[in-house]
């Protein structure tokens, strides 16, 4: 794997860390949960504190499944490391078709374009990246 493409791997796990903070960690912060609000584009009557509370535990799951989805491309980054290379770039194109497939989802419905694109494009990019070598990985065995 050339030095790009574990940049985009690294911005790619760095992105879920950082959706992990935000919806697991820091969500009842104003500062979060309202600009987060208005891009879900998705208008109710009450107000931003109470959707926050309402949708607290939503957001809790939605970034625990950020973070475990890291997890795999931390993982399948230390067995690459280790020359594990099939299991290793498995977990890794999981992490990238995840992260491709959330940030599409995001992108079609609401007004997060430029988070959606954030999220996928380097995804994307990195996912065509690993592809072939997690192919020539299986050829070798």
């Amino acid at each position: 794997m050339n030095r790009t493409t574990k940049i985009l791997v690294a911005i790619v796990i760095i992105v879920h860390f950082l959706f992990f903070l935000l919806e697991a960690v820091l969500w009842m912060q104003p500062l979060v949960n309202e600009p987060l609000l208005l891009l879900l584009n998705n208008p109710v009557s009450s107000s931003f504190e109470l959707q926050a509370v309402t949708l607290r535990n939503l957001f809790i799951n939605q970034g625990f499944y950020n973070l475990f989805i890291m997890f795999a491309g931390v993982s399948g980054m230390a067995l690459v490391t280790r020359r594990k290379y099939s299991s290793g770039y498995a977990l890794i194109l999981f992490l990238c078709f995840c992260g491709t497939g959330a940030g599409i989802v995001l992108a079609c419905s609401t007004k997060a374009y430029l988070l959606a694109a954030g999220q996928a494009l380097p995804a994307l990019i990195a996912f065509i990246k690993i592809y072939p070598l997690y192919n020539r990985s299986i050829d070798l065995r």
